[in-house]
């Protein structure tokens, strides 16, 4: 019967596999145990060349081009797929590469292998199945390419090194097709050499020397003006390329298409360009090419300005830092020359010389003797001590600690002795006297805004009277130490003792007054004598020092004192203090 077969007919099972292996994307391939090909359907023709049936399997790889997956190595012919099913063994998605003179650009597929059964279990040949994997192995490795190029950036490579990279990336996509990029400078104008490493030096060398970018710069130039791609399919016609036509003409290229490089807030960064020996425009995968090239070209030049911003940023704060410490190093000095003329200052003002009686009488005639220690811990200290003729036959001594250390309680210290010169009539009575100063300096301080105290302790040593008369403002009592009694005691009471100068200004303070006899001495002190620690954080104390001044009452002044401190500085296993010292000694010689 002729004509169209009848409905529900189904064809002979030879006819409907070979319309199968004729249809099937698929390369379908089959051998006899000899190794001669029994089956080769057209898609294996299409994949592996249609004279590839004149040969034996195991002439396979060499004649037709079969290779491991570095391209490089011919597969081992009796390792291939179809050699291995017609020895019985099975292979699952084995990659292999083809390379014939046909497809010299080659392609990747994929292979499932089995051995061909006989009814009996005996291998009769081999089958395999090629499945062409060759898009899905060049977007595998241009992903890799991408990976890489983002990986210099990651490792901050030279942005020369990241360009061309990625330029080499976008050539290995496309046959024949040539890129660059190309940077555009901090001015806006000026073009610079990004990556060009398959077009004609000549060429590249005379378009970083004259383009700037404008409204009819060629490709390149003209797309970075517009902030638009821009596309030529012909440079030797195109009226963007007139002024470059003479230079483009011997490298024998005629399209170009260009994209600007921009940054995230839209600024020019560059151009992309792709460049063609024939006349056309851009396909879709060479759109997709550049969006991808422009995109990666984005994130490295950013990257490297970033890093030039905050070079030049750190430059610049360097530069300001160096300034600045010059400036602050020059008012250090400045200030270390006013703090050594302070400290000088300070010294110079503290008695060398101290008052006789009587009046003019030699020093070591006089009816008191004195003696003065003071170390300072800085430049300028907030201890200090003053000693002044009270009438004919008494001495004051001042002894006062200012609140902390420095400049501040130095001049502090000033005031106080500028006070006590104000208020010098009522020397006599110590208690009338730490009164005013304390009025006069709480009502400074208050108007200045600040914060500040000072412990005094002022004595007046009266000959004539045999007596000494005292006031205390929060500070340390003074020892009487009495030679003949070897013994050493309180001059005063904590109930005697005012307020700190400087808090209150309607404090009042009053005078005590106790006897004096021949050979005693009055050790007045600041806290910074007792107030010492030893390694273990114990404290010296009063306590402990009016113990200490006991046990070496007998002593001559000056022996006693040296003493005294040996045994504190023993405690604290230092030579220094922590705090402002200051000590006077007043020697009773004699009384009238």
């Amino acid at each position: 019967m002729k004509g169209h077969p009848p409905a529900g007919y189904l064809a002979p099972a030879d006819e409907i596999l070979e319309s199968v292996l004729s249809n099937i994307a698929d390369a379908v391939i089959v051998a006899g145990r000899d190794g001669k090909f029994l089956i080769f359907n057209p898609a294996a023709r299409r994949m592996f060349g249609e004279a590839a049936t004149d040969i034996t399997s195991a002439d396979w790889p060499r004649r037709h081009g079969l290779y491991l997956p570095d391209k490089v190595t011919l597969f081992p012919s009796d390792q291939t797929p179809l050699a291995r099913a017609i020895r019985g063994e099975e292979t699952n998605r084995l990659e292999m590469f083809v390379r014939r003179t046909e497809a010299s650009k080659g392609l990747w597929t994929r292979i499932n292998g089995r051995p061909l059964l006989a009814a009996n279990g005996e291998v009769m040949g081999g089958v395999i199945v090629c499945r062409d994997i060759t898009e899905a192995k060049e977007e595998e490795f241009f992903r890799a390419g991408q990976r890489r190029v983002l990986e210099l950036i990651a490792e901050d490579a030279s942005l020369s090194e990241v360009l061309t990279n990625l330029v080499l990336l976008m050539e290995g996509q496309a046959e024949g097709l040539r890129c660059s990029i190309l940077l555009l400078s901090r001015d806006g104008i000026h073009v610079d050499h990004g990556a060009a490493p398959n077009l004609p030096e000549v060429y590249v060398k005379a378009v970083n020397d004259a383009l700037m970018i404008g409204p009819c710069a060629g490709s390149c130039g003209t797309a970075m003006y517009t902030r638009r791609p821009v596309v030529v399919t012909d440079v030797l016609t195109d009226p963007l390329w007139a002024d470059y036509r003479d230079l483009v003409r011997v490298t024998g290229l005629r399209a170009c298409w260009s994209t600007p490089i921009l940054s995230s807030p839209g600024e020019v960064l560059g151009s992309f360009a792709m460049y063609l020996e024939e006349s056309r425009g851009p396909r879709a995968e060479e759109t997709r090419l550049t969006e991808v090239a422009t995109h990666l070209a984005r994130i490295a030049i950013e990257r490297k300005r970033a890093q030039g911003d905050l070079l030049a940023l750190n430059a610049q704060l360097e530069e300001r830092v160096e300034e600045r410490t010059r400036e602050l190093r020059e008012k250090n000095q400045q200030m270390e020359e006013e703090l050594k003329m302070a400290h000088e200052l300070q010294v110079a003002l503290l008695p060398r010389r101290f008052p006789a009686i009587p009046i003019n009488a030699p020093p070591q005639e006089s009816a008191l003797g004195f003696i003065s220690l003071y170390f300072p811990t800085g430049d300028v200290s907030g201890d200090f001590f003053s000693v002044f003729p009270v009438g004919e036959k008494a001495v004051g001594v001042l002894i006062c600690d200012v609140m902390g250390h420095g400049v501040r309680s130095a001049l502090i210290t000033g005031m106080i002795r500028g006070l006590v010169e104000e208020h010098a009539k009522f020397a006599a009575d110590p208690g009338a006297l730490l009164t005013h100063i304390n009025h006069a300096l709480t009502v400074i301080l208050q108007q200045a805004g600040t914060t500040m105290f000072a412990t005094c302790l002022y004595v007046v040593a009266d000959v004539e009277r045999a007596e000494l008369r005292f006031a205390n403002a929060g500070h340390p009592s003074a020892l009487r130490v009495r030679r003949s009694g070897a013994s050493a005691e309180k001059l005063e009471g904590e109930s005697a003792r005012g307020p700190a100068m400087g808090l209150l200004s309607s404090a009042i303070y009053r005078t005590t007054t106790r006897s004096m006899a021949t050979g005693d001495l009055i050790m007045l002190f600041t806290d910074g004598l007792f107030e010492v620690e030893d390694p273990t954080g114990a404290f010296f104390d009063e306590e402990r020092l009016r113990a200490t001044a006991s046990r070496h009452a007998a002593l001559v002044p000056e022996e006693f004192f040296e003493r005294v401190l040996g045994d504190i500085r023993k405690h604290s296993q230092s030579e220094t203090f922590a705090d402002d010292v200051c000590v006077v000694g007043v020697q009773i010689r004699r009384t009238d």
